[in-house]
């Protein structure tokens, strides 16, 4: 098995990945969860849109099974000046 390299890294992937959603969508919603794949993805929303001087919105689902303190994560997070 060969490996194939690429240039960028993941997180430059990443970063491209998001300016395309935001290049062909008017409204971006990210689905969070309060664990640290959402979070990330979060963090890479908000980047490109402070970038570009937009909101985006926040999806969360309670299954009531998070723990307490996830809880009070995702309400702050709510609170952020950038999230309609």
């Amino acid at each position: 098995m060969s490996r194939i390299l690429f240039k960028e890294n993941v997180l430059e992937k990443a970063r491209q990945r998001m300016k395309i959603a935001f290049d062909d969508f008017p409204r971006i919603v990210v689905t969070f969860s309060g664990g640290k794949d959402s979070l990330v993805t979060l963090g890479l929303a908000l980047e490109e849109a402070e970038k570009r001087n937009r909101k985006i919105a926040l999806a969360f689902l309670d299954q009531e099974a998070e723990w307490d303190a996830t809880i009070v994560e995702i309400k702050r997070w709510m609170q952020h000046p950038m999230i309609i």
